[in-house]
């Protein structure tokens, strides 16, 4: 006698759209979002594509989800750890740092959907790239209140300009991801690159208290 199969059992709407994020990811970061269209998603996850569309709405709603779900994990996470921490702000941003590159070495898919997002979304109207220029925003509003406690603490002077240092780390930040990524994401080039960073972060933040 043949044994009953056990019914299948449904997937709750959080396991359902986890399920359809993963596989977005993973095919946004290889290929890009202009490349990757909704049947390939459904494919991927095993869903319909009017699964995807019951859940998520659209494509575009689907990469924005995700790029919230990025910065929740990228710098999000980083600005609440270090302007909750205390102490000197050269420790914070050495800390800022560090914290950004872990991100980067446990989310490389992460990584690889917002450089490729915001090279696709550069210099075009739309939510998408309003969504990356918010998640930049919060990037550099972290810098800038680390910054301003040390002005407050007449650490650098009145007349250092932070618009330009935090130009600087962002520039590092970006170069350094682009690089660790097109190295194929390997460990050595990416604790070299962060070490770097850091020191070039540290002798820049010395040039400003001298100069202060």
């Amino acid at each position: 006698m043949t044994p009953a199969r056990k019914p299948r059992r449904k997937n709750t709407p959080e396991i359902s759209t986890e399920l359809i994020k993963r596989a977005a990811i993973s095919l946004f970061a290889a290929k890009g979002y202009a490349s990757t269209s909704l049947e390939e998603i459904a494919a991927r996850a095993k869903f319909t594509k009017g699964a995807i569309y019951y859940y998520f709405r659209s494509k575009e709603k689907l990469l924005l989800d995700i790029l919230d779900d990025i910065e929740a994990r990228s710098i999000a996470a980083t600005a609440q750890d270090v302007l909750s921490a205390r102490g000197v702000t050269i420790d914070l941003l050495v800390r800022f740092a560090l914290l950004q590159a872990r991100w980067a070495s446990r989310n490389p898919d992460d990584l690889a959907i917002l450089m490729l997002t915001s090279i696709e979304s550069a210099n075009k109207k739309g939510k998408v790239n309003k969504r990356v220029a918010q998640l930049y925003d919060l990037f550099r509003q972290t810098l800038e209140a680390l910054l301003e406690r040390a002005r407050a603490a007449e650490k650098i002077g009145n007349d250092v300009s932070i618009e330009k240092f935090i130009l600087l780390v962002t520039a590092l930040h970006d170069g350094n991801m682009l690089l660790w990524y097109r190295s194929g994401l390997d460990p050595e080039v990416g604790q070299m690159l962060t070490r770097a960073s850091i020191q070039t972060l540290v002798e820049r933040f010395n040039e400003l208290r001298r100069d202060g």
